[in-house]
C-alpha cells in the first residue's frame, strides 16, 4: 500500500484546481446554453474547487506531522 505525500496531495489539489477553472471557463463559452447547463456545468466546477480544498487540507495535515516532503 502506498501512503499518501504532501506532495502527492498537493500535485492532486493542483490539478483539482485548474478542473475546476477549466470548467467554470467554459461557461461562458458556448452560447445558447440552457439554464440547466449553465447550473450543472457550475456544480461541477464546485465540485472540483470542494475536492481541492480537501487535498489541501489532507497536505496541510500532513505538513503538521511532519511528512511534507514525504519523509517519516
Amino acid at each position: 500500500m502506498n501512503e499518501l505525500t504532501w506532495d502527492e496531495s498537493m500535485r492532486r489539489a493542483l490539478e483539482a484546481i485548474g478542473a475546476s477553472e477549466q470548467l467554470y471557463g467554459e461557461i461562458d463559452d458556448h452560447l445558447g446554453r440552457s439554464n440547466i447547463d449553465i447550473e450543472k456545468h457550475l456544480r461541477r466546477a464546485e465540485v472540483k474547487a470542494s475536492q481541492a480544498r480537501a487535498w489541501v487540507a489532507i497536505a496541510r495535515a500532513l505538513a503538521a506531522r511532519g511528512d511534507r516532503y514525504g519523509g517519516a
